[in-house]
């Protein structure tokens, strides 16, 4: 039986590239290809300094993607342009199907947690801003355990956050390095898929719910309790 839920923030319920129109007024044409390898970088980082138990905080690992995304495409950019690309990441806005969906899984009594490698304070006010925290049981940031997803110390203190063993607990992730973590954990899984082209990792491991859209989500989880 599933009785939390923890929904991944940055690619799963806040739209990422919704930065993008402050990135294609400064870039033009190559904004786009800018926007992915930010968001690349941005997780390859902290994949990095997770490796090399040197935990920075999410922000940093942001700041120094934005930096590399722009001189790979010939843009060195002065300080006060990376501040408003900072504060833009800071004020993205939630994927449509999030507040009512989330709305729906409350009211079916399940305890809701978002789950970020965001430091408390950012996903906070990022949740706020989107106008979807008052959902939320509480927000688990990864900060209180230095490393980030996918640590198995990340996935066990979700769990103790929770008070829930890891099969009580299903995640919910537009990331398959996230949804790979989770059930290395132990956690019921499901894969919100935004994107159609990309690809789940062939590590012989699968997404217990593969998801469109969080539209349905709760039905998928009522089989879990079968």
């Amino acid at each position: 039986m599933i009785n939390a839920l923890a929904f991944d923030v940055y690619g799963t319920l806040i739209d990422t590239q919704a930065v993008l129109g402050k990135l294609t007024k400064l870039f033009g044409e190559p904004a786009p290809a800018i926007s992915r390898l930010w968001r690349q970088k941005q997780l390859e980082y902290s994949f990095r300094r997770g490796l090399m138990r040197d935990y920075r905080d999410f922000s940093v690992c942001t700041r120094d993607a934005l930096v590399y995304a722009c001189r790979e495409h010939g843009h060195t950019l002065d300080q006060t342009t990376i501040e408003q690309l900072m504060l833009a990441y800071s004020e993205l806005d939630a994927f449509p199907d999030v507040q009512a969906s989330l709305q729906q899984l409350s009211g079916s009594g399940f305890a809701l947690y978002a789950f970020s490698n965001g430091s408390q304070d950012a996903v906070d006010r990022l949740l706020q801003q989107a106008g979807i925290a008052d959902a939320f049981t509480a927000v688990v940031s990864v900060e209180a355990v230095r490393s980030f997803k996918p640590a198995p110390e990340v996935y066990a203190h979700l769990s103790k956050v929770c008070e829930e063993p890891a099969e009580r607990i299903c995640l919910v992730s537009g990331n398959p390095f996230d949804v790979l973590g989770a059930a290395h954990a132990g956690m019921k899984t499901a894969w919100l898929r935004r994107d159609p082209s990309v690809q789940f990792d062939p590590w012989g491991i699968e997404p217990d719910v593969t998801l469109e859209s969080l539209n349905g989500l709760a039905s998928h989880l009522r089989e879990f309790s079968l």
